[in-house]
């Protein structure tokens, strides 16, 4: 039957949505909102799912799976049903068993299983006409799934032209001077305008007092890539950190977080736009129709090299200590730093939280899956036969980069999240080149921020750097 008709446009993938604007992401990006403590969804704060098995829900093999689940309301009972992740058609369901304090046991049988991700939804009797519902998702011997790069047989060659066409593009930097700003204005400003709640992480903290600036610099045909940069006030150089964005044309933030914990940082507007316009549109550049047989015409080929530009621009400063420059990011921004990781070994370490737009091939599969009405377990039906947009996108896939990098990578994703579900994001682990990785699973947990992963990260980069340049 074959997976032949469901192609990507230009730059998408399916599960883009508003929640990129209602995330925090702390360390790996910043967005320009005002912090919220609410979760995004599918996470319900009245549902939760854990195992006395496996805390982070990432099983082996064994005879059934258990995972309990507790309700915040009064409850008569629960129904389940379990699919592959993303995949909405179930091929097993079952009744939870009822426990104290409005808690269920399901019990999975683990022989129903083959390696992969699964989710878990639930459908719980409150007394009420309707019921309320939840996810879980859980991993199951996920070592075992098999994977494939997509790479074209040009891939490294077509990179390798490409980072010699934006290194020939002279920087022509420019800097302005915003402020300074002092540890209680960092908070405040944080809190209102960097979606981060105040000090959640002071003992990371090294540095009272920041500078802002905004620069830009050349990039591809007359462009200018523009960013906010913050950096400590005292004695370099400094580690260098690129903040790469999430996805969505807006404002940018100051990284002025990023610079009390002592790194200069660039926040970029990866669009070729300005960081502070009162209103934004689609850059004319992105309109332009793609040439599935010119890879050159992906969005993501601008945007890929304009994290290049950066990277140089930053290199180029006294104020940066060359042996230390690492890439953090999240969603888009995670993607940025894998693929600026792969591209660049200047990058010393990188920081990738939830990154999206990996592992187009799963994407794909569901979207037949799904399309049919089937669920997706019998894999014989899900022959892969690449179209030409398919090889095209197949340039820009992140975890074609993967094998590439060498430096330490510490990356996350939420298992609930639709936007980089974890079929796609672990894909990027998988294939790291490097020895030097580590994946965190965060349960019922979407796309979305976690302030104990991000305390972990700065404790990783921190040990990083100080064995790094030496």
């Amino acid at each position: 039957m074959g997976i032949k008709n469901f192609c990507f446009s230009n730059g998408a993938i399916i599960f883009l949505s508003l929640f990129f604007l209602t995330i925090s992401l702390g360390m790996e990006v910043n967005l320009n909102l005002p912090y919220k403590k609410d979760t995004s969804p599918p996470a319900k704060p009245h549902i939760f799912f854990y195992s006395r098995d496996s805390d982070d829900l990432i099983f082996k093999e064994k005879n059934d799976i258990r995972i309990y689940c507790k309700c915040g309301y009064r409850s008569v009972s629960l129904d389940w049903t379990l699919s592959k992740n993303l995949i909405k058609k179930p091929f097993i369901q079952g009744k939870g068993k009822s426990l104290l304090a409005n808690t269920f046991l399901i019990e999975i049988p683990a022989e129903k299983l083959k390696p992969g991700f699964y989710d878990l939804k639930v459908y719980i009797d409150v007394g009420e006409e309707k019921k309320e519902e939840g996810v879980c998702t859980f991993g199951y011997e996920i070592e075992k799934i098999n994977y494939f790069l997509t790479k074209e047989n040009d891939f490294e060659k077509f990179w390798k032209d490409a980072l010699n066409e934006i290194n020939k593009i002279p920087l022509s930097p420019q800097e302005v001077f915003i402020k300074k700003m002092s540890d209680k204005e960092i908070d405040e400003y944080n809190t209102k305008y960097a979606c981060l709640p105040p000090r959640y992480d002071p003992e990371g903290i090294k540095y009272n007092e920041v500078e802002v600036y905004k620069v830009s610099f050349q990039s591809l045909d007359n462009l200018r890539v523009y960013g906010y940069l913050a950096k400590p006030i005292g004695k370099g150089p400094f580690p260098g950190m690129l903040v790469l964005p999430g996805a969505g044309y807006r404002p940018e933030p100051m990284p002025v977080e990023h610079a009390r914990h002592g790194f200069v940082a660039l926040d970029i507007q990866v669009h070729n736009q300005d960081v502070d316009l009162p209103k934004y549109e689609v850059p004319e550049w992105e309109k332009v129709k793609a040439d599935f047989n010119n890879p050159k015409t992906n969005n993501f080929y601008r945007i890929y090299l304009n994290c290049v530009q950066a990277l140089n621009y930053l290199y180029s400063r006294e104020d940066v200590d060359k042996d230390k420059i690492v890439a953090v990011g999240g969603s888009q921004g995670g993607r940025l730093s894998v693929v600026i990781a792969g591209l660049d070994k200047r990058i010393k370490a990188i920081v990738p939280a939830i990154p999206h737009g990996a592992n187009l091939p799963y994407i794909k599969l569901v979207n037949y899956a799904n399309s049919k009405n089937i669920d997706g377990m019998d894999e014989a039906l899900f022959e892969y036969k690449r179209s030409e947009e398919d090889k095209f996108n197949s340039y820009f896939d992140p975890m074609n980069f993967a094998p590439m990098i060498k430096c330490p990578v510490l990356m996350n994703t939420g298992l609930i999240d639709s936007v980089s579900p974890p079929s796609c994001t672990y894909a990027i682990y998988k294939f790291l080149g490097t020895k030097n990785k580590e994946i965190i699973f965060l349960p019922n947990l979407g796309h979305d921020w976690s302030p104990e992963f991000d305390r972990y990260a700065w404790k990783f980069l921190e040990k990083v750097l100080k064995n790094t340049g030496k």
